[in-house]
């Protein structure tokens, strides 16, 4: 599949969107931004900004649980965050560095602080606030905050690999054969392609219509 890009959304020259991927009116996509569906469908809606090194990918579905993505109206997701196969609402602001996992959901109007981790399967309510370089990682009553690795480490109530991969493999060895071999099978299987830069509405077009800027 290819992207589907509303007209009055920009992309930067050099970001890339590639495959089942839908962006909103009024959108802004940056510089050095990837853009890419694994097969499942990622959803940028109207007015979102996604930020120059940003990272957004929907995975799995075929040897592996699938994840979609989508990222609310007027959300913001500043430079070299890392989003898979994730939700997040709208009017949500994610600080640099930001990394939101597999199967977690961020609630709208909520704060992801810089470098901080939302871990697999998390569920955060709306108007959540996780601080900077914390780790929000789901428990059996929903979820914790904490700075701490090793205490987010022990109170999980998920395991990562059990969930975007479907597997509890204790062997470190069997774990990794198994990872590998869904991953080679999914990446060798991919024939989406790319948005054609040249249809793109331009940054610099968009500074030409509005010179205040």
């Amino acid at each position: 599949m290819s992207p589907d890009i509303h007209a009055t959304a920009t992309i930067a020259e050099t970001a890339a969107v590639i495959g089942d991927v839908t962006i909103g009116g009024g959108a802004y996509v940056d510089h050095g931004v990837v853009i890419e569906s694994g097969g499942p469908p990622v959803e940028i809606a109207a007015e979102a900004i996604v930020f120059a090194g940003s990272v957004i990918r929907a995975v799995g579905g075929r040897g592996r649980p699938a994840f979609p993505v989508r990222i609310g109206t007027r959300t913001l997701v500043s430079p070299l965050s890392a989003l898979t196969g994730c939700a997040v609402g709208r009017h949500c602001y994610l600080a640099t560095g930001a990394i939101v996992l597999q199967g977690a959901a961020v609630g709208d109007r909520s704060r992801i602080g810089a470098g901080a981790i939302v871990h697999a399967g998390t569920v955060l309510p709306e108007e959540t606030r996780i601080g900077m370089r914390h780790i929000a990682a789901p428990t059996r009553d929903g979820y914790l905050s904490t700075a701490d690795v090793e205490q987010a480490r022990k109170l999980a109530g998920a395991d990562f690999f059990d969930i975007a991969f479907a597997t509890t493999e204790a062997d470190q060895g069997r774990l990794h054969d198994q990872v590998m071999a869904a991953l080679l099978a999914e990446v060798h299987g991919w024939r989406d392609v790319s948005a054609e830069p040249p249809q793109w509405p331009r940054a610099a077009e968009t500074v030409a219509r509005n010179p205040s800027r």
